[in-house]
Order: structure tokens, then C-alpha cells, then sequence
């Protein structure tokens, strides 16, 4: 019996280490992918974080065909959406993604925690007062964690106004090459939609937010959370698309 449960331990471990490899070669090979976009424009055009986001809501608007590594979805656009914005945070989350993925994670291939308006203006000061972190948790949800200080010369209600966590959806790959050379400190423009996703049997994975104030997991967003289909992504004054 004590050989035989140790050959199932050794054949476990074995499984296991197999896995990961996979996982890991898996990821790199992704990221290999999309290491080298084009940049389709310049522009002289500065970013201004300093502007509200601009959303245009949609009715009647036709399903976008979108195809996962995994599955193939449709996503219906419930907005134009385009913000500009002081990027604070960056969760590209691929290592061991092929274990414990979801379908979410299928689609919204990164996330980017975002300020903008007073909060923009001085990464210096706001640095002094907010701490970020983007990341993924066991329970499988994408959360931008965020503290303020007492001292913060902005209110509460400022500034959970003025800070999004952006789940990003790639229209192509080039563009999923843009957002990936995105980082922590760069000013961007991003142009879109922000849409709800389903799967091609019409089963719902995720609502977006459709507002930049709601905070909690009841909100349409299940946690205020944006998710993005990107048309066209800005970093200072390069453009992909």
C-alpha cells in the first residue's frame, strides 16, 4: 500500500510539473506574439488627463465577433468610450493563465487601473496619498485595490470618481501589442467601446460599468469595472491600431 502511494505521489508530482511547463511555455509564446507592433500613427497631439471621459451610449447596436484562445464570443457594445488618463497600475496576469482560466480571462487579455482629472495632474503627490494594485484573486476576480491617506487634499468621493479599472479587449493584435508596451507612469488614450460579454451560446460572462461612480460588486459592472473593446490605443505620441 506505501509503494503504491508513493508511485500516486510521484506520477502527481510528475503531472503537475508537466502542467506548469506547458502553462509557462504557453505564456511565452504569447508574449512572443505580440512583442513587436507596429505603430500605425504619430501625432502631435498631447494627451489631456485632465478631461472627463468621453461615453456615448449605444442602443440597438450590432454583437461583435470575438475569438478567445479558447472559445469564440460575441460581445454587443453598450457605449463609445474613450479616456485619457495617467496609467497607475497593470495587471497583464498571463503566467499559469492556462490554470484556473476563465472565460472572462479568455477575452479581457489585460487591466489597466487608470486617473485622471486633479488626480493626474501631480504623480508626485498623488503617489504621497494613494497606493495601487492591480491583480487577480484566488476567487478568480480582477480587483484594483487602492488606499487613501487622511491627508489627501482630494475627498473620497473625488476620488473613486476619478479612478477606473479598465479591463482591456484587443480588437486585433497589433493593438494587443500597443497595450502591453503600456507602463506604470505612461499617459495613453484609449478609444473604444465598453461592451458586455457572452459566449456564442448567449450566456453572459460580464457586464460593463457604464459609469464611473458606482463602487461596488451590485453595481452593472459587478464592481464598478469597465470592460473595453479597443479600436485604438495612444501612448504619448505613438498610435496603434
Amino acid at each position: 500500500m506505501d509503494k503504491l502511494w508513493d508511485w500516486f505521489c510521484k506520477i502527481s508530482l510528475i503531472i503537475f510539473i508537466l502542467i506548469c511547463i506547458n502553462s509557462m511555455l504557453g505564456d511565452l509564446l504569447f508574449r512572443v506574439k505580440y512583442s513587436f507592433p507596429k505603430v500605425s500613427q504619430t501625432t502631435k497631439q498631447t494627451i489631456d488627463t485632465a478631461q472627463e471621459p468621453i461615453q456615448i451610449n449605444l442602443t440597438n447596436s450590432k454583437y461583435i465577433k470575438y475569438y478567445g484562445e479558447k472559445g469564440l464570443y460575441a460581445l454587443k457594445p453598450q457605449a463609445e468610450y474613450s479616456i485619457s488618463a495617467l496609467v497607475v497600475a497593470k495587471n497583464s496576469n498571463f503566467w499559469f493563465r492556462d490554470i484556473m482560466r476563465s472565460k472572462f480571462d479568455d477575452v479581457a487579455l489585460l487591466d489597466l487601473g487608470l486617473v485622471w482629472g486633479d488626480l493626474a495632474s501631480d504623480k508626485k503627490e498623488l503617489y504621497k496619498h494613494i497606493r495601487f494594485n492591480s491583480k487577480k484573486t484566488l476567487g478568480q476576480a480582477r480587483i484594483l485595490y487602492y488606499r487613501w491617506d487622511g491627508s489627501s487634499p482630494w475627498g473620497p468621493g473625488y476620488i473613486t470618481s476619478h479612478i477606473s479599472h479598465t479591463h482591456m479587449i484587443p480588437a486585433n493584435s497589433n493593438i494587443m501589442g500597443g497595450l502591453l508596451q503600456i507602463k506604470k507612469n505612461d499617459i495613453v488614450k484609449i478609444d473604444g467601446y465598453l461592451v458586455d460579454i457572452y459566449t456564442d451560446k448567449s450566456e453572459l460572462v460580464a457586464r460593463t460599468s457604464m459609469s464611473r461612480t458606482d463602487t461596488n460588486p451590485t453595481s452593472r459592472g459587478y464592481g464598478a469595472c469597465e470592460d473595453m473593446y479597443v479600436t485604438q490605443v495612444q501612448i504619448g505620441n505613438k498610435i496603434y491600431r
